[in-house]
């Protein structure tokens, strides 16, 4: 289930720090389980427009 909404959960989204800074602090494995939360693409969308303005790719 999606952490913000009752709709069924299909992304994996990094939280409470995004994967890009994750890999800019070095993290050696940004991927981990406790770094990630399921959202469904909606809320996912929503939460990527919100805090990273651009998306991911933005240099």
């Amino acid at each position: 289930m999606c952490r913000l909404c009752p709709a069924r959960a299909t992304v994996a989204d990094h939280h409470p720090v995004s994967r890009r800074d994750l890999v800019a602090q070095g993290v050696t494995d940004p991927d981990a389980d406790h770094r990630l939360r399921p959202l469904c693409a909606s809320c996912h969308g929503t939460e990527t427009a919100k805090h990273q303005p651009g998306g991911f790719n933005l240099r």
